[in-house]
């Protein structure tokens, strides 16, 4: 069972956190969210939204994912930008070829300017929070979902199930993707 890390910080889009996560479970995947950064589990999204984590980062940053998740939306963008330890965990599974997938804000201000992983690399994210990919050395698409190599990005939260099909796609199987929005009539 492939084994996934969602990486939630406070103020993260909650569309984008839970499309993909609950997609995910759907197919059969062990996916699991992390509180980065809280005293406790419980982290509060935007728009007045608040979840319960599976595990503190803390707990799990030395373990290794199939596909790890770094959601979108401000300030949780810049809060898993500005973690140290969640940095080098992206850039650590990003050099293991693990798939690393990044939604909306997260392309730009996470994998492309605090880990610089995105040059050479097509990508896409959310308007305006994007450039980034460029600026460091991407090459910036419009697509809903841009997949390159283990890098799978897509544009916020009107794409999140797309992206979360995507990732299933990535981590299991095209079949398993279209079962799986089949499933949850989006196809």
């Amino acid at each position: 069972m492939p084994k996934v890390l969602v990486l939630a910080a406070t103020g993260f889009e909650p569309m984008e956190l839970v499309n993909p996560t609950d997609l995910l479970r759907r197919a059969g995947a062990d996916v699991k969210v992390a509180a980065v950064g809280t005293q406790g589990l419980q982290v509060d999204a935007a728009h007045g939204v608040k979840i319960v984590a599976d595990v503190k980062f803390d707990a799990v940053k030395n373990e290794t994912f199939d596909l790890i998740i770094a959601p979108g939306g401000m300030p949780g963008t810049k809060n898993l930008a500005a973690n140290h330890d969640v940095v080098e965990f992206i850039k650590r599974h990003d050099k293991a070829g693990k798939l690393v997938g990044a939604i909306c804000a997260a392309p730009g201000f996470v994998l492309a300017q605090a880990c610089g992983i995105m040059k050479g690399r097509k990508g896409c994210g959310y308007p305006g929070c994007d450039n980034a990919i460029a600026e460091t050395g991407g090459e910036l698409t419009t697509d809903a979902v841009t997949r390159d190599g283990n890098v799978i990005t897509s544009r916020g939260p009107g794409t999140s199930q797309q992206f979360g099909l995507a990732l299933i796609e990535a981590l299991i199987s095209k079949e398993k993707a279209h079962d799986v929005a089949k499933g949850a009539i989006l196809a």
